[in-house]
């Protein structure tokens, strides 16, 4: 039996030279070889054709004028051939042996797994670290997630018994309408169709963790009402959404996420 290939897509700007190459050569340093690495540039200007090519690794520039990071994975997912699929951002980083535990754990039956993400500099872990134990999450437990620890096998995303296809639903992360929560959209929408999330709390990818902001944005608040009733539904969005604005502070506000809430239709992939 052939080793399964691991597509690591990454959606980028451009701009961040160092980290990016960082994030390579790391990749060049796995101790598993059998990947491909899918650069997905939303720049029309190419600054890393050239940049690509000194690195011992199988990769793929992909180049759209195209604006967020929703729409730039969905492009990454229809040139990749893998049968895993990843999706790093161009600053983050991994252990030499990370993706050999990746295949390993697919290999006992995984369809989803999540890593862990620790800042090795700061020491410290991207969340409060509520779950100590390797184990299958619920779908709260999905609304915890981040984009960069996602592997899912890739027949998982298409059409099948089980459902249509799955994609990042491009109104919501940054550059669509709604800032954050497509990864957590695309967990559940993974969730709804039997394909559970399977937590690896030692398995680790790095990334810097920043000072935590205690005030949330408005941008970010009123995103929560869309985003419940997306995962959801509107009744359990009502309620979520009653309970965190609460928790947060963020009654003042409530009216305002209410009717964004209730004015937003869900669409996209499903």
């Amino acid at each position: 039996m052939s080793e399964p290939v691991i597509s690591v897509i990454v959606a980028t700007l451009g701009t961040r030279f160092t980290e990016l190459k960082r994030m390579l050569e790391t990749l060049e340093n796995q101790t598993y070889k059998h990947f491909e690495v899918i650069i997905v540039l939303q720049n029309e200007q190419d600054h890393w054709s050239d940049i690509l090519a000194t690195y011992h690794v199988q990769t793929k520039l992909v180049i759209t004028s195209k604006r967020g990071l929703s729409k730039a994975r969905n492009i990454g997912l229809s040139h990749a051939t893998g049968d895993i699929v990843t999706f790093g951002d161009d600053d983050c980083w991994y252990d030499a042996a990370t993706f050999s535990h990746v295949v390993a754990s697919f290999q006992t039956g995984k369809d989803v797994i999540s890593l862990n993400m620790y800042d090795p500099d700061r020491q410290k872990f991207g969340r409060r670290q509520r779950i100590q134990t390797a184990t299958y999450l619920t779908k709260r437990e999905l609304m915890s997630r981040s984009s960069i620890e996602i592997f899912v096998k890739r027949r998982c995303l298409e059409a099948n018994q089980h459902g249509p296809r799955i994609r990042f639903d491009e109104v919501f992360g940054l550059g669509g309408d709604y800032i954050s929560g497509e990864e957590n959209i695309f967990l559940a929408d993974l969730h709804r169709q039997s394909y559970r999330t399977y937590f690896h709390p030692e398995l680790l990818v790095y990334h810097a963790v920043q000072p935590r902001l205690t005030r949330l944005t408005t941008e970010q608040v009123v995103s929560k009402g869309p985003l419940f009733k997306r995962m959801y539904n509107t009744p359990t969005a009502f309620v979520l959404l009653s309970v965190f604005c609460l928790k947060k502070r963020q009654t003042k506000l409530f009216w305002k996420v209410l009717k964004e809430m209730w004015n937003y239709q869900p669409r996209g992939e499903r």
